[in-house]
């Protein structure tokens, strides 16, 4: 009895061994649709790269870029090996989303010093509306103050359609996605063309990728409340509460490059790896011909900025020159995972020169600091990275047309030492092949010097109640920008 249940035993493990080696070869002559992997062609196993956004993210704004050909990225229905292909450079959604953080951690409303000055008259021992002086710069900053215990509040909205990136246009941005390599090792049939023997490589089908073109909507309404408040002739203190509503959409168009001889015969070993011969398809159903697909994804949010706070106060009040030093403080209150903010806290002190008068020029330098952001982190990790810092500068004039209208025009800059941008090259396959004619975006990392020109007018429409209007343009491609930024504000000073 113990003898026969000993066979048994024996018998069964023999026969469990036989299927495990069965299994193990047909996996090794690519014959086995369930393995896992480019149906692991040698004895090694290959884990599936993670998707493009960790799972913290992947609902966010954030993740609406990589995340268009769903959360695992762009894989192919293949089921018959891993047919997973991703951007053959890092992507565009880390230049975009430092650029979007650089953008938010400037709250580039109106100046809150801007508006009706209040000056000391002697003679009736009161301070009173200057009369001499122009309403002053309109995205700049003066060196004058408000006047002691005077109140300024505004209202300011401003547009920002984005068109371009690093000079790349936004609803013309090409990637091409290659094929996950998996290098062979063991050859299923040394006679077949697509595989040489004689040292590892890739199999011809893995050197097919994808080429997409790809519309970006990237757009935010942005209405900043500030108020700022005389604590003495010579101090200013202000706050900026930006409220902004973006909307974030890509559609992609792809098609699938092939590059090895296909259908494959049914009598080749890799059969098993196709659909009807075919390796890959956007359809299972029409495998042959299934090699263009549309797809898109968007996302939208509302909600409170960063919150700026400001000091400022006027060192020197000459008769024809003054100067002010200051220092903004941003707080990381936006939700940066929803492009609402920068998500890290921001320091800026600055220098503003102005001369007073009815033609009033004036000049501004500042360097902001700025700490860590996901913005600029590892979207797949969703760990932190440091938003760039930023040397800020700005030189223009106002003028004083009449009692009631000023005139407005600056020079904008905003520089920032190193950072990942994007230009496009031709696409270079896996073995280091260049093909020219197919157009891809690629990183690279460089300074970026972001130079606008804006021009605007100041209308007083009663009392201490203004009205202004202006209109910034891009004057260079570098980094991410807006052709055209209408801003409005209504404003007053009591």
């Amino acid at each position: 009895m113990a003898h026969r249940r000993l066979m048994l035993i024996v018998g069964g493990l023999f026969i469990l061994s036989v299927l495990a080696v069965a299994q193990i070869c047909s996996c090794l002559m690519c014959m086995c649709p369930g393995c896992q992997g480019q149906c692991a062609r040698n004895k090694r196993s290959f884990a599936p790269p993670p998707p493009p956004c960790a799972t913290k993210l992947q609902s966010s704004m954030l993740c609406v870029v990589p995340q268009v050909y769903g959360v695992n990225g762009l894989y192919i229905p293949n089921p018959h090996h891993f047919a997973h292909f991703q951007p053959s450079q890092t992507g565009f959604q880390i230049p975009l989303s430092v650029s979007v953080g650089t953008e938010l951690s400037l709250v580039s409303g109106a100046s809150p010093a801007s508006g009706v000055l209040f000056t000391y008259d002697p003679t009736l021992h009161t301070f009173v509306p200057s009369t001499t002086e122009s309403y002053g710069p309109i995205l700049a900053e003066r060196a004058e103050t408000i006047g002691k215990h005077r109140i300024f509040v505004a209202a300011t909205y401003q547009f920002y359609d984005f068109s371009s990136l690093d000079g790349i246009d936004l609803h013309h941005l090409p990637v091409v996605y290659s094929h996950t390599p998996f290098p062979v090792s063991v050859c299923p049939n040394p006679s077949d063309a697509q595989c040489d023997a004689s040292k590892p490589g890739y199999p011809s089908f893995e050197q097919e990728y994808v080429t997409t073109q790809n519309r970006i909507d990237l757009k935010a309404n942005q209405v900043t409340l500030t108020g700022t408040f005389g604590l003495t002739q010579r101090i200013d203190v202000s706050v900026d509460i930006p409220i902004l509503d973006v909307g974030l959409g890509i559609t992609s168009a792809a098609q699938i490059v092939r590059v090895a001889p296909q259908p494959v015969p049914s009598t080749n070993p890799l059969y098993a790896t196709t659909i009807d011969g075919y390796y890959h398809f956007f359809n299972a159903n029409n495998p042959a011909g299934s090699l263009d697909e549309t797809v898109s994804n968007s996302k939208h949010a509302t909600g409170i900025g960063d919150v700026v706070f400001r000091v400022k106060g006027t060192v020197l009040n000459y008769e024809k020159a003054r100067v002010a030093l200051g220092v903004d403080i941003r707080t990381p209150t936006g939700d940066e995972e929803n492009f609402l903010g920068s998500g890290a806290i921001g320091v800026k002190p600055f220098i503003a020169a102005s001369y007073p008068g009815r033609i009033s020029p004036h000049v501004n330098l500042g360097y902001q600091y700025n700490g860590d952001s996901v913005l600029a982190g590892n979207l797949v990790t969703a760990s932190e990275g440091k938003l760039p810092n930023q040397f800020l500068y700005a030189g223009g004039v106002d003028i004083a047309v009449t009692r009631r209208l000023t005139l407005a025009a600056d020079l904008l800059g905003n520089r920032l030492s190193s950072v990942d941008r994007l230009r496009t090259s031709s696409y270079v396959d896996i073995n280091g092949t260049t093909h020219y004619g197919v157009p891809q975006t690629m990183l690279y990392s460089g300074a970026v010097n972001m130079v606008d020109i804006s021009g605007g007018a100041k209308v007083n429409l009663w009392k201490n109640l203004l009205l202004t209007a202006n209109v910034a343009f891009k004057a260079n491609n570098a980094g991410l920008r807006a052709t055209v930024i209408p801003l409005g504000e209504i404003s007053y000073t009591f």
